[in-house]
């Protein structure tokens, strides 16, 4: 069932973003503050649009994605209308202030503020298409070693189903059940607390190995900020109490296979969010 998807030590995989779209007003200006901001750091920095990330390592099959990308797509978006909403819920989409980490990913950001709708959302998103996934991937290796096989890389992978010279599928081996309610269980109680201890949803301005940002290129930062947001103190904690004004409703979810080079990260399917 999945195959082809690196694990969270090699990589993130695929992920699930949520961007403006693109005729939008406040895509236009994020991705123009972006493409200022990069000139400004070494190394020509690589280019990506606005988005913040639900989730990353989603699993499905990278070798023939389409069935799976649609139904992913498709699950996310069931699951976004099931949530309840109210009229504070209605921009669930509001940034914070500008923030830095040393880590490449996060080196310049914008803090996105937490919002039960978002947080349910992602919640949901890892719990079904990545943590449920690996746990069952884990538990037929145990109980049916006999459908898997080791790939070029030395990896695990199922078997293709067989097909025999006559046509048709190859009868397929005896495959023991596994315990599905109990990883469906464990996978809901991993998710909220994935949600709530390391979920931490952002929209990054720059991707960079540079540290620290010294004290000119941060006035800089926040000079630039204000002439193409009026933004003025972006880096104020302020902003996350209730936000600095940018937002939005709905957008695009787009799945986004992310290894190798930034520039030649690939989206594998995208469908819009009428909210």
């Amino acid at each position: 069932m999945i195959r082809g998807i690196l694990s969270t030590t090699q990589g993130l995989g695929v992920a699930l973003w949520l961007c403006p779209k693109k005729s939008s007003n406040v895509y236009d200006k994020l991705e123009t503050v972006m493409n200022s901001l990069s000139t400004v750091f070494p190394g020509q920095p690589p280019k990506f649009e606005p988005h913040v990330t639900i989730t990353t390592n989603i699993a499905l099959d990278l070798e023939h994605p389409k069935d799976d990308v649609d139904r992913i797509l498709s699950a996310c978006c069931i699951a976004l209308e099931s949530l309840p909403r109210n009229g504070s819920d209605r921009e669930w989409v509001r940034l914070g202030s500008v923030d830095t980490q040393r880590k490449y990913f996060k080196k310049l950001y914008f803090q996105v503020l937490r919002n039960p709708t978002l947080d349910s959302f992602a919640r949901i998103v890892r719990e079904l298409f990545v943590i449920l996934p690996e746990k069952v991937e884990q538990e037929q290796k145990i109980k049916n070693p006999h459908l898997f096989q080791k790939d070029s890389s030395g990896n695990l992978v199922r078997k293709r189903k067989s097909v025999s010279k006559k046509g048709g599928n190859k009868e397929e081996p005896v495959e023991v059940a596994i315990d599905i309610q109990r990883l469906q269980q464990e996978s809901a109680v991993e998710a909220a607390q994935w949600s709530t201890q390391e979920y931490d949803p952002h929209l990054s301005l720059v991707y960079s190995d540079l540290h620290p940002i010294d004290n000119a290129l941060w006035h800089t930062i926040r000079s630039r900020v204000s002439d193409y947001l009026s933004i003025d103190d972006c880096d104020s904690k302020d902003w996350n109490l209730e936000g600095n004004g940018v937002s939005w409703e709905g957008g695009v979810l787009k799945l986004v296979y992310c290894e190798g080079n930034v520039n030649e990260w690939a989206v594998l399917g995208s469908v819009d969010l009428h909210m």
